[in-house]
């Protein structure tokens, strides 16, 4: 039997790498990351667009800070809430992307109904805009995926998957992230190695494709070669050809991926690449458990207190 992987992380919400080493140990942590990684990638909707105004990692991280700040308005403050000034503002802070990619992303997401604006505001010239019931079902099936994916690691894994049915602990959760965040977590410090990946269109993505590509029998991430299509993964992830292809080149010039033959059809992940995906998976976990866990304790302060 595996120890539990606690403390998961410091005060700051950083997830201690003793801990994911802890949990990536864990007997159905391989069956965890698989289905994770599967449904990253059978999830995605996106469309050209939004592949060229913003990479996976910004696109997924914006919905959050919509949420974060419709739902952490002060009705005492009529500037606070989801204003377009402070949505890239925080874009800036984050490093998620320019103000003026974050204003096109923000018209995107109001002409695809994510968002609408605030008609209850008294002042007009605030342009308060509020996150919509389809960006919380959004967002809400991304985190029930992962929750679902990580419930079997951890002792109250079901209670943090129960506790996603309730829209007010959506809010405290994302709050909690937001606060991680603010501290200086970042997912891509658990493994810099990924940065090839997550700093383009697809890339994350692409790489989910792969370690869900194994087969059952084998390791996750697979250690056998796996079937890749340049042509479908471009497809699938509204990216060119040409771009999967370079991709995929770069990975193989760094030691993350391995070619075996001239025609491409399969490619061996490297041993580099295994382990920091394990480890940025591991502290993925962590850091939505982590953060999960203060939400939690958040809202029951509330509900006590009426």
């Amino acid at each position: 039997m595996v120890p539990d992987p606690a403390p998961t992380s410091g005060e700051a919400g950083f997830a201690l790498p003793e801990a994911a080493a802890a949990l990536a140990a864990h007997p159905r942590f391989a069956r965890a990351m698989r289905a994770t990684a599967s449904g990253l990638a059978s999830m995605y909707h996106g469309r050209h667009l939004l592949n060229w105004l913003m990479d996976d990692r910004g696109r997924m991280l914006l919905g959050y800070l919509a949420i974060y700040l419709h739902a952490t308005r002060d009705p005492r403050d009529p500037s606070s809430g989801l204003t377009p000034t402070r949505i890239k503002a925080l874009c800036t802070e984050f490093d998620v992307c320019s103000p003026g990619r974050a204003g096109a992303m923000l018209s995107l997401m109001r002409f695809s109904g994510y968002l609408a604006p605030d008609i209850d505001i008294a002042d007009r010239r605030q342009r308060r805009l509020v996150a919509t019931d389809k960006l919380y079902a959004l967002l809400r099936s991304r985190l029930t995926m992962h929750y679902t994916a990580m419930a079997p690691l951890f002792p109250d894994g079901a209670a943090m998957l129960a506790a996603l049915d309730d829209k007010f602990v959506d809010g405290a959760l994302v709050a909690a992230m937001m606060k991680r965040y603010r501290a200086g977590f970042r997912l891509v410090s658990a493994a810099p190695e990924l940065g090839l990946f997550g700093e383009r269109n697809g890339g994350m993505l692409i790489l989910a494709s792969l370690i869900a590509a194994g087969e059952e029998d084998d390791t996750v991430p697979p250690s056998r070669p796996v079937p890749i299509s340049i042509a479908a993964l471009a497809r699938r992830f509204a990216v060119s050809r040409p771009h999967v292809l370079k991709l995929v080149r770069e990975a193989e010039d760094q030691g993350f991926l391995e070619r075996p033959g001239p025609d491409m059809r399969v490619v061996i992940l490297k041993p580099a690449l295994i382990e920091a995906a394990r480890r940025f998976f591991a502290s993925s976990y962590l850091f939505l458990a982590d953060s999960m866990r203060e939400a939690m304790a958040v809202t029951e302060r509330r509900r006590k207190a009426g």
